[in-house]
């Protein structure tokens, strides 16, 4: 994909506009009809001109570089082709002149060649991939309990202030540049601020990151969803190869329950009853216990004769001397016994991820080839969805994006008919107001939705630059963010009332049974799916439901990268398209092999810390302030009423001058200032381990200064030219294309 023209000024005009309709009539675009008298401004015309199809529908065909500074032009093809002699300077004046002059009547566009930028075919797949993005495993696993544990129903006032001021205007701003500039994260920075070009080569390489270790994550679900096709799920029993002696089903756990609180019991009652066992006891002859020795032998008396004197005089003596402690501390040796594991934990453990054949990062083992298979499965599944971008995305998603709530709402229906799923919700939802003094309630909860709707990862940008032009991004941000958040709502319900069943089974708390992770949802579910009737349904459901959700979000990452590379090198990679995002998968699953060990469950969380988790928190602080103080809210404010005919509230500008990025640098402080408890404490990750982790992250956070660096010393002038020419977007330049005005890459 070329980089593209930024469409059109005119409100009235799109897809059915005149302009559109006369480009349908055309044979060729050797002669124009007169252009627009409001020809757009920074970089946008007075009309779209399209070609037929859903690739390069509502779209000029402007696969050639423009010409400049009087050389000759090159076509997608690398032909040469002559420059118009009006188009030697690229200032807008010029510009002007031209389009007035009717000069443009004599330029000639070869046909051959041609490349659109393709759009969505349906409005519809833009927006089920924007929520199947958005949309992803966090908010199964991640926001139900981070809402129960920062004080249920209360939290959902700090979640929903975050989501207003501060996810919501950078999710806005988002699909508004890539609408209008309709490029990527790479290509963008020159029509906003060239010297943080290094933004997208930042976000392109925490996007690396973040396929080598997602997908292995929905690896482990197809894992599971194959191993769910039996008669009994296998995490049902103990017993199995892959059991230790530990293992110990949940019926097992109650009967063991059961016995020690008995023996307690026991215990607790010969304190108050040691004299009536001693009497007992005590007897001699007239006790129903001698009549046993009585009746023996000689051998069998002298045998029995020590436990005879036990049960008569010393036993009685120290029950006499039982104390209230003693019971206790006999107690807490019948409680705590040898450490239990379910059958559920021991198969991911132990089947799944074989985790004990590794020591750690220090020795993760080879590779597990039945993990790899299914980590590959997901590759050719992500490649086949985006190898022709979003003719091929944009169908995927209708099933991706919409199979997760049909589960959601099945497991719902189910959930809520369990026996203790009403306690569950209450826990759930029960406000805790006294949490909302607590300061951490508030960082967790921007956090949760700076995250969950994910900015800064240039999938946004990517997605919403295959839009017509006029297309109402507002509108879409507060329709996808709303359903992502109310998502995470409904999956609280789904998670708790399952919790809430188990709970009550097991008899224990809550907060005994619910973990958050990785750990809630292939060891805690599967374990109450498999009390379930019809255990084997709901298994299969419940983890299609986990593959669909990851594999939108894999999506997104990756055509981020994809597009930005595909529009910054237009002839080298966007018309290769299909080879290169081969290349790409591939060396992705090479390097995302070392997650597919016996220890890589270690080193997923460690890339999911160190990769993406901190530095894209700098990242997108970097780029709101590029776009808000470097661009400007009002140069911002005039492109989107350029769009959509009026421009942005107060409300708007607002945030985005001054509360978004204040909502950023916060939570950038908080993280890296709590980074030790992302890691999670089951693992004591080893001190070289760290280090590497600070220069994972530093790899993408560099490559912002570096490119400033290179950006100032590659500019002409003196030092305050080369500033200026740094951080002023480039000129924009006249295309070939009548009308149209073009800031790319000429490569």
């Amino acid at each position: 994909m070329g980089t593209e023209p930024t469409g059109t000024t005119n409100s009235s005009a799109g897809s059915g506009g005149s302009g559109s309709r006369t480009a349908r009539k055309r044979d060729s675009w050797h002669t124009a009809s007169p252009p627009p008298t409001n020809a757009g401004t920074n970089g946008t015309s007075g009309g779209d001109v399209a070609g037929t199809g859903a690739r390069g529908r509502d779209e000029p065909p402007d696969g050639r570089e423009p010409a400049t500074n009087g050389s000759s032009g090159v076509d997608g093809g690398g032909k040469k082709q002559p420059a118009s002699g009006t188009t030697t300077t690229a200032t807008t004046e010029t510009v002007a002149q031209v389009l007035q002059s009717g000069k443009e009547r004599s330029m000639v566009v070869a046909l051959t060649g041609e490349r659109r930028r393709e759009t969505w075919s349906q409005k519809a797949e833009f927006l089920l991939a924007v929520i199947g993005f958005a949309v992803d495993l966090g908010n199964v696993w991640r926001f139900p309990y981070i809402c129960y544990q920062n004080g249920g129903g209360a939290f959902l006032i700090p979640y929903c202030i975050m989501l207003l001021f501060g996810g919501l205007p950078l999710f806005y701003m988002e699909l508004a540049l890539g609408q209008f500039h309709r490029c990527g994260c790479l290509s963008i920075w020159k029509r906003i601020c060239p010297a943080l070009k290094g933004v997208g080569y930042a976000i392109c390489l925490i996007d690396i990151y973040m396929g080598m270790y997602y997908n292995t994550i929905i690896g482990w679900a197809v894992y599971y969803l194959f191993a769910s096709f039996s008669s009994e799920l296998p995490w049902t029993k103990c017993g199995n190869p892959w059991n230790t002696d530990a293992c110990s089903p949940v019926t097992g756990r109650l009967n063991a329950t059961t016995t020690t609180t008995a023996a307690t019991t026991l215990l607790s009652s010969a304190t108050t009853n040691a004299a009536l066992v001693a009497s007992v006891l005590g007897n001699g002859a007239n006790s129903t216990l001698t009549t046993p020795f009585a009746n023996s032998t000689t051998a069998h008396q002298f045998h029995y004769h020590p436990e005879y004197n036990l049960l008569t005089s010393t036993l009685p003596s120290m029950l006499s001397n039982f104390t209230s402690s003693t019971v206790a501390a006999v107690a807490g040796v019948l409680t705590e016994g040898p450490a239990l594991a379910s059958p559920a934990r021991e198969f991911f453990e132990r089947q799944v991820l074989e985790q004990y054949k590794s020591n750690g990062l220090d020795f993760m083992g080879p590779v597990k080839p039945s993990l790899a298979l299914c980590v590959f499965g997901v590759f050719v599944l992500v490649y086949f969805s985006l190898w022709k971008g979003v003719r091929s995305a944009g169908k995927v998603v209708w099933v991706t994006a919409l199979a997760p709530y049909v589960v959601l709402l099945i497991l719902l229906a189910r959930g809520v008919t369990l026996p203790g799923a009403a306690e569950g919700i209450r826990y759930y939802l029960t406000p805790q107001w006294n949490k909302l003094n607590n300061s951490r309630v508030w960082i967790d909860a921007a956090s949760q939705i700076f995250f969950s709707l994910g900015p800064g990862f240039g999938t946004l940008l990517a997605l919403s630059s295959y839009n017509k032009f006029n297309n109402n991004c507002y509108r879409d941000a507060l329709l996808t963010s709303s359903i992502n958040c109310l998502t995470s709502f409904l999956a609280g319900f789904v998670i708790f009332s399952v919790l809430g069943y188990m709970a009550q089974v097991q008899n224990k708390s809550i907060e005994e049974v619910g973990l958050e992770g990785p750990g809630l949802v292939f060891i805690v579910y599967p374990e109450a799916i498999a009390m379930m009737k019809g255990s084997v349904f709901w298994s299969i459901i419940f983890f299609l439901m986990l593959i669909t959700l990851g594999l939108d979000s894999t999506f997104g990452g990756l055509e981020a990268m994809i597009t930005a590379l595909c529009d910054e090198y237009p002839r080298a990679i966007g018309r290769r398209r299909e080879l290169f995002v081969l290349i790409l998968l591939g060396l992705i699953y090479i390097c995302a092999l070392p997650t597919m060990t016996y220890g890589g469950v270690y080193l997923v969380n460690f890339l999911n810390v160190y990769g993406p988790g901190l530095a894209i928190l700098f990242v997108v602080f970097v780029e709101a302030a590029g776009v808000f103080w470097f661009y400007g809210v009002d140069r911002f404010s005039s492109d989107i009423e350029q769009m959509l005919g009026k421009k942005p509230s107060l409300f708007w500008r607002i945030c985005w001058k001054y509360i978004s990025p204040t909502f950023l640098f916060c939570i950038l402080i908080f993280s890296l200032l709590g980074y030790e408890d992302m890691l999670g404490e089951e693992y004591k990750y080893p001190e070289w381990s760290v280090a590497a982790g600070w220069t994972l992250t530093l790899s993408s956070v560099l490559c912002i200064p570096t490119y400033v660096i290179y950006k100032f010393l590659i500019s002409p002038g003196n030092c305050r030219e080369r500033l200026r020419r740094s951080f002023k977007p480039e000129p924009l330049i006249p295309t070939a294309i009548p009308g149209q005005l073009y800031t790319g890459t000429s490569v």
